[in-house]
């Protein structure tokens, strides 16, 4: 593509939907930074504005417009941002290692004696939502119901009622924060000084889950397929933290969590020469993937001599991730105690014999099946947990309805439920 069109190129991001992909490294940069010219607000979209994009479109929920930090500029992001930095800063690092490691360990008692697992969907998925459960605040039902909504709105199971039921589960943690706060992220968003309605502290915790859970996931899922793949780590013991801590950052620039995302809007028309312009309104994304793979081969020289973390896999300028080295301690851990755990672990198929979930804006294994040593769990299994109903008031949880006839908790709550007794 960049032959044909150099390093700003036309894509179809699906059938009917138009825009442009960044590929070049220092105008990622630049135009991140320009914030008179560009804007991250989707209410500049033209086409969407417009009604020239369909109310199906895939793209849709993550690029129409939004209440939060990551959809808006100028003062109105300052003010979202900061409830969000201020939030995630009050936690320690000693509550995010602790939670992050405990819940490390339950997922994984769940399939060491099994001696196989999938640890996309296992572990790399679950892991971040479950930390979010515990440090955002969420009671053991709404955690539970939270978890499998986001769950099958990846895996694109009845979309429209994931996503209803996730937004009623975070307005009955809100509703429940209101009358009983406390020490979590939920209750800081409500009692920041920026004065957030409930409709925006929702969407800030839906913003905040979506780019900490699905991003963290990747960066997981390919720290395991990097370090099976290194000749040069001990396959008998876990890496070493030096060891680790060099292939997390080889990741972030080789295969970075986020592909293609956010999207930026031009203010107004922006000419690319040879007669090529950049209509106003036109969606751009940032191509993290392909301005990383870029610089690395134009200064690659440069790269085998020193550590060099100026990759973009965070994203560049006012809008740049919030939550990375939240992110790296939760990558960190859950690699550490994975091959700490889990003795001759190793791929279970080829590499080439992956299938993968493409999209316009990120691409991830459907599965990452590994084979190991069977190993006896840390903790017993208790079966037949008490389950404990929400206390949330009548008017903020109304039953599920289930669409098929199989109740909407499927065995995965019973999972959820044995794992966060006592959280």
């Amino acid at each position: 593509m960049r032959d044909e069109h150099g390093p700003v190129v036309p894509v179809e991001l699906e059938p009917g939907v138009h825009g442009w992909l960044v590929t070049d490294y220092a105008t990622l940069i630049s135009w991140s930074r320009d914030e008179t010219t560009f804007g991250h607000d989707a209410r500049l979209w033209k086409d969407f504005r417009e009604g020239r994009v369909g109310a199906d479109a895939s793209v849709l929920p993550m690029m129409a417009p939004r209440a939060n930090a990551l959809f808006v500029d100028g003062s109105e992001h300052q003010r979202y941002r900061r409830a969000i930095t201020d939030g995630l800063g009050a936690i320690t690092s000693e509550r995010l290692a602790e939670a992050t490691e405990r819940y490390a360990n339950g997922l994984i008692d769940e399939f060491c004696e099994r001696g196989e697992a999938d640890l996309l969907n296992e572990y790399a998925r679950m892991l971040p939502l479950l930390v979010i459960n515990d440090l955002f605040g969420f009671d053991r039902d709404q955690g539970v119901r939270f978890v499998e909504a986001m769950r099958n709105l990846w895996l694109g199971i009845d979309a429209e009622r994931s996503n209803a039921e996730a937004e009623r589960a975070l307005s009955e943690v809100v509703t429940a924060k209101h009358r009983e706060p406390g020490d979590d992220f939920t209750t800081r968003l409500i009692q920041h000084r920026a004065a957030l309605s409930d409709e925006e502290v929702i969407m800030q915790l839906l913003l905040v889950v979506a780019a900490a859970n699905e991003p963290t996931a990747n960066l997981i899922n390919s720290g395991v397929r990097a370090l099976l793949a290194d000749p040069n780590l001990p396959g008998d013991r876990a890496p070493s933290p030096t060891a680790l801590t060099d292939t997390v950052d080889r990741v972030l620039w080789q295969d970075p969590p986020i592909t293609n995302y956010p999207v930026i809007y031009p203010r107004v028309d922006v000419p690319l020469g040879a007669g090529r312009v950049i209509e106003a309104g036109s969606p751009i994304l940032l191509g993290f993937a392909a301005a990383n793979r870029f610089y690395v081969e134009e200064n690659a020289a440069e790269m085998v001599e020193t550590s060099n973390r100026a990759h973009v896999a965070w994203g560049a300028g006012s809008h740049r991730c919030p939550a990375r080295e939240e992110a790296i301690t939760m990558t960190m851990i859950a690699l550490r105690t994975l091959f700490d755990r889990l003795p001759g672990l190793r791929q279970a198929v080829p590499l080439a014999e992956l299938r993968w979930q493409l999209s316009a804006l990120s691409w991830a294994p459907v599965r990452l099946p590994v084979g190991f040593s069977p190993q006896p769990p840390l903790t017993p299994r208790v079966e037949g947990t008490p389950w404990n109903e929400s206390d949330s008031p009548p008017e903020t949880s109304d039953p599920n309805r289930p669409t098929s006839g199989k109740s909407p908790l499927s065995s995965l709550s019973s999972f959820l439920v044995r794992l966060m007794r006592g959280s």
